[in-house]
């Protein structure tokens, strides 16, 4: 019974140890949680600016030239001369290359022999039928033979005007022979060799040249449909290119489609480019900015100001007791790494702009340069 007795004393002192260990444990991580909380945070600190700012769409495309062609040949023979290579500027009309004309002009001489044969047969017919005519009005000829002769005279004028077709369209093969510029550009691409046999298909690999007009460019953008409202009265384009980081192109904002892509949701637009200086170049990528509207005389804040949570964005103003307040406030547009602020906020107010993450409401701060 004794026994038994210590051993319930010594059970009651364990426990009343482990239970004294754990409450000093308890406020000991009280007071380093209170410590923590009343750690003065190192912050920095800006006033609103307020100027004016552009409501943006940003988008990026490519430069295609306003004008582009694969020039083919329209007849299958092998090519036999080359007058313009790659980067050459020819002007509408120039000769690029030929192709061998011997076999077509073989065939243009021919249908030439071809027609004098029948043009001699039709004025024989129209002498011989002049002839029976004034026989038949006499009574000296049958009406068969002024029939057969005013017959054999229509077929040879029928023979006179098919020769005349062969031998226009054997002129237009041998003209076909000469492949010229259907406008004024740059060659932008060589693609085939004197000697090479081409033939009279569209195909990738009958091409002979690249033809571009660069003097006006074009990039195709698409539009999201949250945007198409504001683009009705949209005239200024600012365009940007990585080969030329410091220089800003204007673009036209011109030809816009009617119809939304259903898989993007987007609208296709084109937006123009003048190329006077020859800089821009098709197949440039760009980075284009559209503005659509401007605000003017506001107040707005570097955009790392302004957090957010499930109530709405919110910024933190510093009064001067050091102490950071947590303030609600409604924005505006946002451009350049800036954010309009509507309403919540003051022309000389104190609003964190570096530490606002490690802070929370009512927080002291110490404000640093």
């Amino acid at each position: 019974m004794k026994r038994k007795r210590l051993i319930i004393i010594a059970s009651a002192a364990v426990v009343i140890v482990l239970v004294s260990l754990l409450t000093y444990r308890i406020i000991e991580n009280l007071k380093a949680s209170q410590k923590q909380r009343t750690q003065v945070q190192n912050i920095k600190i800006t006033k609103p600016d307020k100027g004016d700012i552009y409501d943006k769409l940003l988008l990026s495309g490519d430069i295609t030239a306003n004008q582009q062609a694969n020039i083919y040949s329209r007849i299958t023979g092998n090519i036999q001369s080359i007058y313009a290579d790659v980067g050459d500027y020819v002007t509408k009309g120039k000769l690029l290359a030929v192709i061998d004309k011997s076999t077509f002009i073989q065939s243009m001489k021919l249908a030439e022999a071809q027609l004098r044969q029948y043009q001699a047969t039709l004025e024989n017919n129209r002498v011989n039928l002049e002839r029976i005519k004034i026989l038949f009005e006499k009574g000296l000829a049958p009406q068969g033979d002024y029939d057969n002769a005013l017959t054999q005279l229509k077929v040879s004028e029928t023979q006179v005007e098919a020769a005349q077709a062969n031998l226009k369209n054997a002129s237009l093969q041998v003209n076909y022979c000469n492949i010229t510029a259907p406008f004024s550009g740059y060659i932008t691409k060589r693609l085939l060799d004197v000697g090479t046999l081409v033939t009279a298909t569209s195909t990738t690999s009958n091409s002979i040249f690249v033809l571009s007009d660069i003097s006006a460019l074009k990039i195709m953008v698409n539009i999201p449909e949250k945007n198409i409202s504001s683009i009705d009265e949209i005239h200024d384009v600012v365009v940007r290119t990585d080969a030329y980081p410091d220089r800003t192109f204007e673009g036209d904002f011109r030809k816009i489609s009617q119809s939304l892509d259903l898989a993007t949701r987007t609208m296709q637009a084109e937006i123009r480019l003048k190329n006077q200086e020859k800089l821009l170049k098709p197949g440039m990528f760009t980075k284009i900015e559209i503005l659509l509207d401007k605000h003017y005389g506001i107040l707005m804040l570097p955009n790392q100001c302004v957090l957010y949570d499930d109530k709405g964005k919110f910024i933190y103003k510093v009064g001067e007791d050091n102490i950071a307040r947590k303030v609600y406030v409604q924005v505006g547009y946002s451009s350049d790494n800036k954010t309009e602020i509507v309403s919540g906020l003051e022309e000389n107010d104190n609003v964190v702009s570096v530490g606002q993450e490690l802070i929370n409401d009512n927080s002291k701060v110490q404000i640093t340069k």
